[in-house]
């Protein structure tokens, strides 16, 4: 039966599909698993019962990689199948979950996802993160199909959204709060904001961020001299990760790093760009600011002519997808993105566990508690502006051996948050386990 949001959503696109029209023609990333969306994924038809693990787009599915490994070995029997909302996140979901069916989300239209639901009848469904869909959410609930939100955080500004989505459908409301759903929420913040959305306090759990458990704390030494060698590093020489970069940092960057070139004689910036669709216009910047560059995937390739000759001249830009975390092991320094701007960070865990000394800008309201908790430990330098983002990059390099111990202090406080993929399992184990054991 069509909802009040089914309207919301038709009128938006009516309004909007000269736009979204011209997204589909020109943009690749708009057309990828359109059929997928709209409902039309494989039928199951085997006996095992099924477990749908929702995850947004690259981040989420990271997260989600030690907690399928523990539910197929709990949940023994069942089949899990994975969904994800972006094209970046489907291919890392591919590489990471081979032969799991993995498919895109379905559009939030109910007799779309109705459609979705009914091929695949899942006895429970986990969504990572914060992606709480009023239609999926209602249809879930009619099935009586539990929902459990895993790693959920809820900022001020999403809490007042599902308040106003609450108040426009008692429906949604109450099919949000049903007792067969459960919460596992990353911090007391958020556990906080989901009880003023009305969820009672029995179904919600405070586990941690299972972010810290799919941290790896040490690469492996010859994954470390591959990288060097492609990228024709030498032991003299210093580099400099700039990971997860977003449109209006990356000529930050560039800008700082034609400073640093003038100090030390033999640095080398590495850029990992949030989408790699931008490289083109990275690589334009790039040479307009008198540097040549290098894409990785022509490095892989083996290509002539890109033997990196004049290195410290030369920045290597990453085009390829997954390989943020091995590129961090080689750094002197980290510089994490989405931070210099106001678009709410990203993941400074993960070069925090290798023990390297992270730097990032002060919009990191996305990260709130990880920047936190790497405060209170001494273990992030958070900057302003491009000049102290320069005199933090030029003090780290000058200081090596501080360098080294705010990286160990970053690391142990990454150590100590682990444990919490443990700790969602044995909520799981206990509400589905026990009480339905006869699906096993």
């Amino acid at each position: 039966m069509p909802t009040i949001f089914d309207a919301f959503y038709v009128t938006a696109l009516a309004f909007g599909s000269p736009y979204f029209f011209v997204k589909l023609l020109l943009n690749k990333r708009f057309r990828a698993g359109l059929l997928q969306r709209l409902g039309f994924v494989k039928v199951k038809n085997d006996r095992n019962p099924c477990i749908w693990i929702h995850c947004a787009s690259v981040g989420e599915v990271l997260t989600a990689k030690p907690l399928v490994k523990s539910i197929e070995k709990e949940f023994n029997g069942f089949e899990v199948v994975l969904s994800v909302n972006t094209n970046t996140g489907f291919s890392v979901a591919e590489k990471y979950f081979e032969g799991k069916r993995i498919f895109y989300f379905p559009l939030d239209l109910s007799w779309v996802v109705d459609k979705v639901l009914n091929r695949l009848r899942p006895q429970f469904i986990l969504l990572i993160e914060l992606e709480i869909w009023p239609n999926f959410i209602i249809a879930a609930a009619q099935r009586c199909i539990p929902v459990v939100l895993v790693n959920a955080r809820i900022s001020e500004k999403s809490a007042r959204w599902y308040r106003l989505f609450c108040r426009l459908s008692n429906t949604f409301f109450k099919n949000l709060s049903t007792e067969e759903n459960l919460f596992c929420a990353r911090t007391q913040a958020d556990a906080v904001r989901l009880k003023e959305l009305g969820i009672p306090e029995p179904q919600i759990s405070v586990t941690g961020n299972m972010k810290y458990d799919n941290i790896v704390t040490d690469i492996p030494a010859d994954t470390k001299e591959q990288l060097l060698r492609l990228f024709e590093i030498g032991a003299d020489e210093k580099v400099i990760v700039c990971g997860s970069t977003f449109e209006g940092e990356e000529i930050i960057l560039l800008r700082v790093f034609k400073s640093l070139c003038t100090k030390f004689d033999k640095l080398r910036l590495i850029i990992v760009p949030r989408h790699i669709e931008r490289v083109a216009d990275i690589g334009k910047q790039i040479e307009t600011m008198g540097f040549a560059y290098v894409k990785k995937s022509l490095l892989d390739k083996g290509r002539k002519g890109v033997s990196l000759r004049y290195k410290q001249d030369t920045i290597i830009v990453v085009d390829t997808v997954g390989e943020l975390f091995a590129i961090y092991s080689i750094a002197d320094c980290v510089f994490v993105g989405r931070s210099l701007i106001p678009q709410g960070g990203q993941n400074m865990v993960e070069p925090a566990g290798l023990a390297k000394p992270v730097i990032v800008g002060q919009h990191t309201f996305n990260f709130k508690e990880e920047v936190r908790l790497l405060r209170e430990a001494k273990a992030i330098m958070v900057v302003e502006d491009e000049v102290s983002l320069l005199k933090t990059i030029t003090y780290l390099l000058e200081h090596p051996e501080e360098s080294g111990e705010i990286g160990r202090r970053a690391q142990l406080t990454v150590i100590r948050q682990m444990g919490v993929v443990d700790r969602n399992m044995n909520i799981l184990k206990e509400h589905f386990l026990k009480e339905r054991a006869v699906l096993l």
